[in-house]
């Protein structure tokens, strides 16, 4: 305290007209000297962090650190020793094992309230909580996710035979947040998404559906599917759409690309504060997207799908959109994706699911690790009845949201068995990625595989893990990776 009043005594009194002291000269002097101190961490700190593989979660606002312990692991815990193929131009050049564990962190128990916002005297609704979307939001985790009512579907596929005494829109977008543990911090809520009805049109699912919850720079966006009649040609389609979540403005998805009937899955990233959509992973075929506009411009695709619609099919087309990719250490980016192959016999049409991690580099764009299946535990995987069992056949996970919460921890936002939604944690994580970075940088590729080669991987796992059915496409697939 010496020296500051040593140095107080050379400061000019004109300076600081208002003291008339030397104490009142020091005290002003100190909070100067504070202030700047302050101002210098804060600049370290966003330069720490604008580099930082973190940043997409926003730690400082959260209260979290990169390296903060996760200690909580839920129920149902699975540790597994995990393949993973790593990709080049070339297409499949090394595999690896690393162990990973999962377990069921959350249950959204929320059944009963959402049931409370409907009347319905004949009980005709059969409700369903599916496609949780989660992220960071003003220092709490954010939910979206859909209310699917089944009783259309299942009345539709002749599974339910009874008269409905009320017809009510069939999907709708529930929205509640949660502290860092999960536990509630706001009452939910149905979000008002106006959207066209199906009343007039052979049977065709309405509502909001569908949500993925992506950064875009500072602003966050949600990405869902509605279906309605298309201009482009008058039918009535599945189309993609984003909306602003804080002006709530809503816009249509268009690219110059002969879309599918249903356009579903489309993958949102955040490329340097630019929204991009992965279209489809295998083959490669990505959007950078206009969010005012809504307009699609095709950026990455190869070469013979550039010149003439790419056309997907269920038979030979595996792996296709789950959670979104966030940026993890750049150029790379993770995220949780789902395949799906089509049994033949002995019982055909049936769908068997499989979640993956991939990890995806930008600039550009490519794939460069997948993994084999993630495993989870029989307790969890059977503790929900398969709602459509005329489609699926086993139970199934489903990948829609992501946090990380830490370089070793993921969250993942899961419905299973398009009944009921969770949270899932995955921890080792940062031995896996930093295994994929090192072998990528030594690799030297700057191009992901040629189209059908993560198809082909995921295939030969699922009919591994699988046997006792056959598969639709054994026609594309004559030759192994």
């Amino acid at each position: 305290m010496s020296l500051f009043r040593a140095i107080s005594k050379y400061i000019p009194r004109r300076l600081f007209p208002s003291t008339k002291s030397s104490t009142a000269r020091l005290l002003l002097l100190s909070l100067i000297l504070t202030l700047i101190v302050l101002l210098y961490k804060v600049s370290v700190t966003r330069k720490h962090f604008r580099n930082d593989p973190f940043r997409i979660i926003r730690p400082i606002a959260q209260g979290l650190q990169p390296n903060q312990r996760i200690t909580r692991d839920g129920s149902l815990f699975i540790k597994q020793e995990m393949e993973g193929a790593m990709f080049s131009a070339k297409g499949l050049y090394e595999t690896f094992v690393s162990v990973v564990t999962t377990s069921v962190i959350h249950n959204f128990t929320i059944h009963n309230s959402v049931k409370n916002m409907f009347t319905d005297e004949y009980n005709d609704n059969r409700y369903h909580l599916v496609g949780p979307a989660i992220t960071w939001y003003k220092n709490e985790i954010l939910l979206v996710q859909r209310i699917w009512l089944s009783q259309f579907e299942e009345i539709h596929k002749k599974v339910l035979k009874r008269r409905l005494w009320n017809a009510y829109q069939e999907n709708y977008i529930y929205t509640q947040t949660f502290d860092n543990a999960y536990n509630p911090t706001s009452k939910g809520h149905i979000l008002g998404i106006p959207t066209p009805i199906n009343i007039g049109f052979e049977y065709r699912s309405d509502g909001p559906m569908d949500p993925r919850l992506i950064w875009i720079g500072d602003k966050l966006y949600m990405s869902l599917h509605i279906w309605l009649r298309d201009k482009t040609d008058g039918g009535v389609h599945g189309r993609m759409h984003l909306l602003n979540w804080e002006s709530r403005k809503i816009v249509k998805l268009h690219v110059n690309l002969t879309l599918a009937h249903i356009e579903i899955n489309w993958i949102p990233i955040d490329v340097q504060g630019t929204v991009h959509y992965i279209y489809t992973l295998d083959p490669l075929i990505v959007f950078r997207t206009n969010v005012t506009t809504g307009h699609c411009d095709i950026i990455q695709a190869p070469s013979q799908y550039s010149r003439q619609p790419y056309s997907f099919r269920h038979s030979i087309d595996h792996i296709r959109g789950g959670t979104p990719f966030l940026e993890y250490r750049w150029p790379y980016y993770i995220g949780i994706a789902h395949s799906a192959l089509v049994t033949e016999s002995p019982k055909g049409g049936y769908k068997v699911y499989q979640s993956h991690l991939v990890v995806m580099a930008v600039k550009p764009f490519r794939i460069v690790y997948v993994s084999a299946p993630i495993k989870f535990h029989e307790d969890f995987l059977k503790s929900s009845p398969i709602i459509r069992p005329f489609a699926q056949i086993r139970p199934f996970v489903y990948p829609v949201g992501i946090i990380l919460r830490n370089d070793d921890v993921i969250d993942i936002g899961v419905h299973l068995n398009d009944n009921h939604a969770f949270v899932l944690r995955m921890r080792g994580i940062r031995d896996l990625m930093n295994k994929v970075i090192l072998l990528d940088k030594k690799s030297q590729t700057l191009r992901g595989p040629p189209p059908y080669y993560v198809n082909t991987y995921v295939r030969q796992w699922t009919k591994k893990l699988v046997p006792e059915f056959t598969y639709l496409g054994d026609y594309a697939y004559t030759t192994s990776v």
